[in-house]
Order: structure tokens, then sequence, then C-alpha cells
């Protein structure tokens, strides 16, 4: 017979109730106000956040398992504790709740409450019997009625076992110090008890929650969380414990310089130089023909002496003429016959004398 040593059954027994320690088993239920009072845009902020507080978690079966109860005049259980097995999908799951999920109606907290207690934390749902049940409420406003949310609230605390319920309050409506906040918290409200007066400042509350789910964990406000000067607080009336973050904002001015544009336009001179037309003027000298001393007998004698000319031949001498001699042979012709006219009467004149 072969003894198996016990140094190994040591060893063992060992590692395996270190990792029993070390592995944080919590079943977390988000109860999630998605009422008319609340834009859609702050209800995605508000799942954003619950994605970043999943990011510093462990997921799996052996370490948190979370389920999300949405809310307003009626509740719904959007997926279960066991639905998701790791951190992609769960991120995946809650991610989608952006799309599948309108704001609208009013805040019945208690009947979500009521819904929690009966059905979320059954085994059927995936709920484990050595895991640490957590209750999450975020909300924007009173409910309909804060007694029955109370009593709700009790409820859950005194049916299952260890149960503890934290109460994230948002926006002007509430305040850290709300009665009803504090009533729907387990004791001592100073640890469980959170507000911040927008959804865009919710995301400083990462750390916070996510320590108080898994204490083993670190975690620091994202680099892209809008901080603010307004006080954050974590307990009642932000007395306990208050967390106050802010960011400076410098803005460099941009300077910027224009250079001016200067146009230089040279004109342009055009000089006309005045054409100067010289005309030469052409004289006409026109001879006159001058008879002196002519008697009326010589005159006669003259176209007597001339019977040959006739006023049949003016054509002639003017066709026969060149350009030139045209006007002159006109002038004689006609000047001729003038003189033939004048002479015929003065032959006539001297036939009837006295």
């Amino acid at each position: 017979m072969v003894k198996q040593p016990r140094v190994l059954y040591f060893c063992v027994i060992l590692f395996c109730s270190i990792q029993g320690f070390l592995a944080v088993k919590k079943d977390v239920v988000f109860v999630v106000d998605k009422s008319g009072s609340i834009d859609q845009s702050d209800f995605d902020t508000a799942i954003d956040f619950l994605k970043d507080t999943i990011t510093a978690l462990t997921i799996g079966v052996n370490d948190v398992q979370v389920s999300v109860v949405s809310f307003s005049d009626t509740y719904n259980e959007e997926f279960d504790l066991n639905d998701n097995a790791d951190q992609a999908s769960l991120l995946t799951a809650v991610n989608g709740l952006k799309s599948s999920i309108s704001t609208n109606g009013g805040t019945f907290t208690a009947n979500a409450l009521n819904y929690v207690q009966s059905f979320s934390f059954t085994t059927g749902k995936g709920a484990r019997t050595d895991a640490g049940p957590i209750v999450i409420v975020m909300t924007d406003g009173l409910s309909q009625n804060t007694a029955q949310t109370t009593t709700a609230a009790n409820l859950i605390r005194s049916s299952i076992n260890d149960s503890i319920i934290y109460v994230i309050g948002i926006g002007a409506d509430l305040s850290s110090s709300t009665d009803e906040l504090l009533h729907i918290a387990s004791d001592p409200d100073a640890d469980n008890v959170m507000y911040v007066t927008s959804f865009l400042y919710i995301c400083n509350l990462v750390p916070t929650l996510a320590v108080k789910i898994d204490s083993s964990v670190t975690v620091s406000v994202a680099s892209d969380c809008t901080q603010t000067t307004t006080t954050v607080f974590v307990g009642k009336g932000g007395v306990v414990t208050t967390t106050t973050t802010a960011t400076t904002t410098t803005t460099t001015p941009t300077t910027t310089t224009t250079t001016p544009t200067t146009t230089t336009t040279t004109p342009t001179t055009t000089t006309t130089t005045p054409t100067t037309t010289t005309t030469t003027p052409t004289t006409t000298t026109a001879t006159g023909t001058t008879t002196t001393g002519t008697t009326t007998a010589a005159i006669v004698a003259d176209v007597q002496a001339s019977s040959s000319f006739a006023e049949d031949n003016i054509p002639a001498i003017a066709g026969g003429a060149t350009a030139g001699a045209v006007v002159v042979s006109l002038t004689v012709a006609a000047a001729i016959y003038r003189y033939k006219k004048l002479a015929n009467k003065v032959v006539d004149i001297s036939k009837s004398g006295p």
C-alpha cells in the first residue's frame, strides 16, 4: 500500500481555502428608475454608470453576478443574475438597455422593490446561497407612496439574509437627507446613501460604489468624468463622508492675426496724339476774257467771217476736246453763240436804219 503524501493533501486543501476566501461572491440587483421625469439622455448616462461600475468588478459564477430591474408605472427584470457569465456579455446586455428602454410614466418604487424581494434572489433567477445579496436603487425623485416604499425595503432586509440596500439619489428634487432615501437604505445611512445634483456627475460615485460591492478593488474616477465643485454626498446629510471633486479648466485664448492685403493700382495714362489734317485749298483762278475796243462793226465782221460756225458745231467741239479743255471750249462756244445772236441783231438794226 502506497501512502499519499500528507503534504500534498494539505496544500490542496489550503489552496482551495485561500481561493474560496479571496473570491467575492455577490449577487447584485440594480433597481433603475425609468420614469418620465428623466430625460432619455440622462437615463443613458445612468446606464454608463452601471457599465463603469461593472468594469471595475470581477464578473463570473464564482464572483459577482448582476441583474437589472427597471421601473416606472410598471417594472421589468431586464436580465437575471445568471444570464451573463462573464464581464463582456454583461456589458453588452447593459449597454443594450439604452435602445430597449424609453423613459416614461410615474415613480412606483415600492412595486419594483416588492418584485425584487419575491423573485430576483431566487435560485431560478441565478441567486446563490453563499453569495451576499445587494440591492442598489437609483432614482431621481420621490416615489408615489413613501410609506409603501419604506415597507417594501424593510421586507427585503427581513426576508433575504444578509442583504444590503444602497440608494443613489440624483437631481434637484432630492438631497442626501431626503427621508425616503434614508428609509430605503440599510443602516447606517452614513454608509449607504449617496447623492449627486445631476446625472452628469454620477460618474464620480463609481469608485465609492465599486468598493462597497468588492472592497478589494481599487478604482479611480475616470478621466472623462465630468467633475463638479458641487459636493458629492455619501452618507446622511453628507455629514459623515463628503467627497468634493473639482476640475479647473484653463482656456488659452487663440489670437488670430490678419495681415491686411494692400492692392496698388497703377493708373494707365493714355496719350492721344492729335492728328492735324492740313487741307491745301485749291484756288481756281478764272481768267476772264476781256474784249477791248471792239466796235459793233468789228463784231459783225467777226461773226460774218465766222460764217462757217453754227450752233450744231458746239457738241463737236466739246466731244473732240480733252477733259481740261471742255470747259474752255464750251465757254468760247457760248460766247461766240452770243456774239452771233448779237451780230444778227446789229445787222437787222443796220438794215432798218434811217
